[in-house]
């Protein structure tokens, strides 16, 4: 079996299908996935779309595999669209997991409108649990409470509670063109987002697979965690700026 020490805080330039079926059984803590949606994305002159049939079978892969080297405590988190990931569950997720979790990720949008129908604003994250015994740290996520003076929440603080649980809906403004933290990758996740789902299941020096390197900026989030983490990326362009950035300090 591969040291999984080779891989840590590195990204390859690879598939990621290739580079999961190197990994060994049982050694992330943490999956993080951002895959492309399907709907005709551009990165740069090249679009990863397909079939939608065929999609979701590539979809199923990489969601076993990941599981396949996922630990029995860790978490999987899945963002994309809705119908997508569905589709996913229906089809593989809700047999292969413990328990899949749907939250929504929730922002403004300018585009999309329609005069038929609701505009689409959220997109859907899947948290899959391997195993009854995932870990799950509500002390790095909890929200303060609101109401003080509420007796059941004097009690809880009386107890020692930092907090409540987030609601499993979450509201950051996309990542924009004027955006500080924006690359040239047309598709980012808000660090604060990624970040949130991070500490939600992980401590120092636990290991994230984060499945598409992207922008970085998950990556950027490990590093200022101190979370180690493995990725891959496809595309040399993007490649070659996630190894810039870190690998330069100033760029965290």
């Amino acid at each position: 079996m591969p040291n999984i020490d080779k891989y840590l805080n590195k990204i390859f330039l690879e598939d990621i299908i290739d580079l999961l079926k190197e990994l060994p059984d049982n050694c992330i803590d943490m999956v993080y996935g951002d895959p492309d949606y399907n709907v005709g994305q551009k990165y740069g002159d090249k679009s990863y779309t397909k079939n939608f049939n065929d999609y979701i079978d590539w979809y199923i892969q990489l969601a076993s595999e990941s599981l396949r080297v996922l630990k029995n405590t860790g978490n999987m988190f899945l963002i994309n669209y809705p119908k997508q990931n569905s589709y996913l569950r229906v089809k593989y997720l809700d047999d292969a997991c413990y328990k899949v979790h749907d939250y929504a990720w929730v922002y403004n949008t300018n585009v999309g409108h329609s005069p038929k129908h609701f505009t689409t604003a959220h997109r859907s994250i899947l948290h899959c649990r391997k195993t009854k015994n995932n870990n799950f740290y509500k002390q790095n996520v909890a929200v303060p409470y609101q109401n003080l003076k509420d007796k059941r929440i004097l009690k809880n603080l009386e107890n020692g509670s930092i907090g409540r649980m987030p609601y499993d809906w979450f509201y950051f403004d996309l990542v924009k063109n004027i955006s500080k933290e924006k690359t040239i990758h047309p598709c980012q996740i808000p660090q604060k987002l990624s970040e949130l789902l991070i500490k939600s299941c992980t401590m120092q020096n636990d290991i994230v697979l984060v499945l598409f390197g992207g922008s970085g900026s998950e990556l950027k989030v490990c590093k200022n965690i101190n979370r180690q983490f493995i990725s891959a990326e496809v595309d040399e362009i993007y490649y070659n700026l996630i190894n810039d950035m870190i690998n330069n300090q100033n760029n965290l």
